[in-house]
């Protein structure tokens, strides 16, 4: 229930067959992931019944993983085999490699959840579930950080799953991939089923419109612009291993958005943490022409480099924090949000009405913790923030991950919106038909290092995906 009295849920009749791929669509906050963990038996309903024909896996959006723990020891969690007393190591990390091996999902099965890219986390999410053998098994955003390869192995798995006879449940605002493979669409607005489709006799339109009540909005339009100089990277090495981000130079002007199109592990977080400073790196790193020493984040927001993390829940938020808090995080120093030496409480209470209001957060009150809104709501505090101070450059990690199709679209808008006043914008994106709708210039990344550069007017769609699969 959330505040006020306002269920969550409310009064919903849900069945799923087995052998039947569903879809549970709906916008953010709409009830759909509550709707989940009652039915996996993570949180109790207030009325109604749950009836399960075996056990029910849950893949959570936001991941339940034991982040000091390695893969093979989360894969195995609580079902651990044994050789007499004794933790069989061997045998459980050759689970995890035959299970990776089995569903295309490939992890290193010694390797860190702490330190793994949010994309190869997801898979061991995925494979933890799968390893139990569900009769039921929920995905909620199974896909929202996974490269077009690697959904397509989801995807078959998940078809070879319904033909064994698993009834699965997908919870995504992928709406191609709910028509693509779906065959019963369930969708849900405030809490309730406003709309029952057969897939077949639908379409993405038809389902987006269910959604919102109504039409999508438009993004915003492009204006022409002046774009002038603003970041620089020049010959960057940073990072460890496959994950390292390798000789990179590149530019971003002010008055236009650079996307990076490449698949998850390719360099991408190394790149973002280097500019965003947090850790060590070669080369230089330039703000209108002034080299940016590493390890001073603080320094970069001053100068006016605001960065939109890919883990709102980890990087970004305090979730325990009032919207309030959360928006002033950060901006403790900035003249307009201080009072002698503390917090400007009625400045920063402003200022989180300006961004509720201008970024549609659906909340009861600025006082709202964060914990309690929807994945698409603390998305929008975290890009109203980022936004809310005039930023010189903006350096954005999956905006709309995880998010609704109109909330996505809003997000869009205003990144499209700072670009027009002049914000140099940088773009990294899973989804390539982001990157290439919302990307003045795409720089294309390949096992950390840049190997290709496309400027709007002359993209590539096909020679980038090669080049995204390392082709020469």
């Amino acid at each position: 229930m959330y505040p006020g009295g306002v269920h969550a849920v409310a009064g919903v009749d849900l069945d799923v067959f087995p052998g039947e791929i569903h879809a549970l669509c709906g916008e953010n906050g709409a009830g759909k992931t509550t709707l989940a963990s009652i039915a996996a038996g993570k949180l109790k309903a207030t009325g109604g019944t749950v009836v399960a024909h075996g056990n029910v896996g849950l893949v959570h959006q936001h991941f339940e993983l034991v982040d000091r723990l390695r893969v093979w020891e989360n894969v195995v969690l609580g079902r651990e085999p044994h050789r007499g007393a004794e933790l069989d190591r061997a045998a459980a990390r050759a689970e995890v490699e035959k299970l990776s091996r089995e569903y295309g999902l490939a992890v290193d099965p010694d390797a860190v959840i702490e330190g793994l890219p949010v994309g190869i986390a997801q898979r061991v999410e995925l494979l933890r579930e799968l390893a139990r053998d569900p009769a039921v098994l929920i995905l909620d955003e199974p896909t929202a950080v996974l490269a077009p390869a690697e959904i397509d192995a989801l995807f078959a798995t998940v078809r070879a799953l319904a033909v064994r006879g698993t009834a699965v449940l997908i919870i995504t605002h992928k709406l191609q991939e709910v028509v693509a493979h779906t065959s019963r669409i369930t969708v849900m607005r405030a809490g309730k089923v406003v709309a029952r489709l057969e897939t077949a006799q639908t379409n993405v339109d038809d389902i987006a419109r269910a959604m919102v009540g109504g039409e999508l909005p438009e993004l915003a339009a492009r204006l022409e612009t002046t774009p002038k100089p603003a970041l620089a990277v020049r010959g960057v090495s940073a990072g460890e291993s496959s994950l390292a981000v390798r000789n990179a130079s590149f530019e971003v002007h002010g008055g236009e958005i650079v996307g990076v199109a490449g698949v998850e592990g390719n360099g991408q977080s190394a790149l973002a943490d280097a500019i965003a400073g947090v850790i060590p790196y070669r080369g230089s790193i330039e703000l209108d022409g002034v080299a940016l020493p590493a390890g001073d984040p603080a320094r970069r927001i001053a100068q006016g480099i605001r960065t939109i993390p890919q883990d709102r829940r980890r990087e970004a938020l305090v979730l325990s924090w009032s919207i309030v808090d959360n928006v002033a995080l950060g901006d403790q120093r900035r003249p307009s949000l201080r009072k002698g030496v503390t917090v400007d409480r009625g400045a920063a209470r402003e200022l989180a009405k300006r961004i509720v209001e201008r970024f549609d957060v659906r909340t009861p009150s600025v006082d709202t913790s964060v914990s309690a809104l929807s994945g698409g709501n603390q998305q929008k505090v975290v890009v109203g923030r980022a936004l809310a101070h005039e930023p010189k450059f903006l350096l954005v990690y999956q905006p709309t991950r995880g998010i609704d199709v109109g909330a996505a679209a809003l997000v869009q808008s205003r990144l499209i919106e700072a670009r027009n006043a002049g914000v140099a914008v940088f773009l990294i994106s899973f989804e390539l038909d982001e990157v290439l709708a919302l990307s003045d210039r795409v720089i294309v990344m390949y096992r950390g290092a840049v190997v290709g550069t496309f400027e709007r007017g002359a993209i590539d769609r096909a020679r980038i995906g090669s080049l995204m699969a390392g082709a020469a």
